[in-house]
């Protein structure tokens, strides 16, 4: 015999019940993603305020988003202001560079222009042997400095008789030449010394020397070469002692030999 429902129920209607139910859900189950695909975007507040109060649904997704790191703006400022730092001194080292530059440049003119090539020839030429110029006073001179001082020992006469002192009769520091006098004269030629009085120096430790044969020489600022020629005349002749034209005459012992080609300058 044959098995038969219980009166009153229906399968098929239950496999339509069920079919419904699974549509239905399969429908909210679309209504949900399509609302997380309205809420993800970004919208105004105005127009989700509208949303939430049309709305019949009592819950609704709300997502936070979370900053995993923040920036550090104290550790950021510092870097910026060292960075700022080194940028600002990079600049400025250029500027001063600059600057350095164009400061040698104008000094390089005006010295041209208000002293004149001429005098800058004459400062190159006579320092290639040891000379330079020197303002002192009211003059300026072409001064040979003596690093360690030169130590006189010998004297000459004009019959060619060679005295050799046994101790230094003086120690020359300084020769000071006037190159503002157009010649030699008396005044133009200084000598500084220590440890003795240079007998052809009116004064001890500083004065004027005789000139002797150098009077009314000419002192060719037009000429450096020649200029330098009689610097080192004037440097080789006061380096001895000319005995014929004495302030005074050293009493330290000495040897004495003849010498007939020395000549007085």
């Amino acid at each position: 015999m044959e098995e038969q429902n219980p009166p009153g129920i229906n399968q098929g209607f239950f496999r339509r019940l069920n079919n419904t139910a699974k549509r239905n859900d399969l429908k909210l189950e679309l209504a949900s993603d399509s609302l997380k695909n309205v809420l993800t975007k970004e919208i105004k507040f105005k127009d989700l305020n509208e949303r939430l109060l049309k709305s019949r649904q009592e819950k609704v997704l709300v997502r936070e988003v979370v900053l995993e790191s923040e920036i550090e703006f104290v550790n950021s400022l510092k870097q910026l202001k060292s960075i700022f730092k080194e940028e600002l001194k990079t600049a400025i080292d250029k500027v001063n560079d600059l600057y350095t530059s164009e400061l040698l440049k104008l000094q390089k003119i005006y010295k041209s222009e208000v002293i004149g090539d001429a005098l800058l020839e004459i400062v190159k030429t006579i320092s290639k042997s040891g000379w330079i110029l020197l303002m002192k006073d009211s003059g300026v001179y072409a001064y040979k400095f003596y690093s360690p001082v030169f130590e006189v020992y010998e004297g000459y006469t004009e019959k060619g008789t060679v005295k050799e002192y046994e101790e230094p009769v003086c120690k020359i520091k300084g020769i000071y030449v006037n190159i503002l006098h157009p010649k030699i004269t008396y005044g133009s030629i200084l000598l500084a010394t220590e440890g003795g009085h240079h007998p052809n120096v009116d004064k001890i430790n500083f004065g004027t020397a005789c000139i002797g044969t150098f009077e009314d020489r000419d002192i060719p600022l037009d000429n450096p070469q020649e200029l330098l020629g009689l610097l080192n005349e004037i440097q080789a002749c006061y380096e001895v002692i000319h005995l014929d034209s004495c302030y005074y005459t050293p009493t330290i012992n000495f040897t004495s030999r003849k010498e007939e080609q020395w000549k007085v300058a």
